[in-house]
């Protein structure tokens, strides 16, 4: 269910705690289109550096674009957008609404477990995490990382990646967005959504998973409904303010590359720490960025139009 009065409740605070984390990365980065790489996914392709391929081609293993990981983001997209435009109510509404409708209490059940799917497909998507990842490192400091990985081993797994290298490596930095990370990613949650260790009785989600073990991370015996729809509305919330922040940034860029006879240079940092400063450029077809030896001459003019 989308409730506009938790909407308007949590919209702000979730908003100002992206842009804390988005002003920190375009701060602190120590090339100034690290941030633009972050939007644009730059990465290495192992299959272009195998040296037949390297040979044939002639190409650069140092790529731009969304990649296999973009079409499963373009996936979770579609779903994700297309449940955020469902008609919104006062949850106080909803809650009259169920006192006497057996129908609608059941109705509300499934669609909290429609909502469970989206919250985990969220936080086990590929390209956001290695967004967020990229952006608290920006923030910290540190070079955009074009061999970043996200690791599948369990016990080095995106858990691992939320915690440390996201969530508490901008904790004295960006206060804001280590709190909204830390209150919305649960990974006892995660665990029980991604196994089915979960069932639910009067408006309430009792977790199986539950552990007195306070290594296992899984302290909650379980949460009412109330708490899923504060977790869940701060869900989509953080992922409305991460695509707005992007946008934001991109016509930034957009403006900087066009000024500049559609040129900007990008810092390509490779595994030996030797770095290359290649030209880019925008397509006129779309706000996306590649080599400028690619572009064609109409792309070229773009900058005199």
């Amino acid at each position: 269910m989308i409730f506009c009065d938790l909407i308007s409740e949590l919209e702000s605070d979730v908003k100002a705690a992206v842009d804390e984390l988005f002003k920190a990365a375009w701060t602190n980065q120590t090339h100034e289109q690290d941030l633009l790489l972050t939007d644009q996914h730059g990465y290495y392709y192992d299959l272009l550096a195998k040296p037949a391929v390297r040979e044939k081609g002639k190409l650069s293993p140092y790529v731009i674009g969304q990649g296999e990981i973009g079409f499963g983001e373009d996936t979770f997209y579609r779903f994700i957008d297309w449940y955020r435009k469902s008609p919104s109510l006062a949850k106080s509404d909803f809650e009259k609404q169920l006192v006497d409708d057996e129908e609608k209490r059941e109705q509300e059940e499934l669609t909290v477990q429609l909502e469970q799917s989206i919250y985990l497909r969220f936080w086990e998507s590929e390209t956001l995490l290695k967004q967020y990842y990229q952006l608290s490192a920006l923030a910290s400091g540190k070079p955009y990382d074009w061999h970043l990985k996200i690791p599948g081993n369990p016990r080095v797994g995106k858990h691992y990646v939320i915690r440390e290298q996201i969530r508490d490596q901008v904790k004295t930095i960006c206060p804001a967005f280590y709190d909204l990370v830390k209150g919305n990613y649960l990974t006892q949650l995660r665990n029980a959504i991604a196994h089915s260790q979960f069932y639910i009785f009067k408006r309430n989600i009792y977790f199986l998973n539950f552990s007195e073990d306070s290594k296992d991370f899984a302290l909650l015996k379980g949460m009412t409904f109330d708490e899923w729809y504060r977790t869940f509305h701060t869900t989509l919330l953080l992922h409305n303010a991460t695509i707005g922040a992007f946008h934001h940034y991109r016509e930034l860029y957009k403006e900087r590359t066009l000024a500049n006879d559609n040129r900007i240079s990008i810092r390509i940092t490779k595994q030996d720490g030797s770095e290359s400063f290649p030209d880019f450029g925008i397509r006129r077809d779309c706000n996306k960025w590649i080599y400028r030896q690619n572009l064609d001459e109409e792309d070229l003019k773009q900058s005199t139009d």
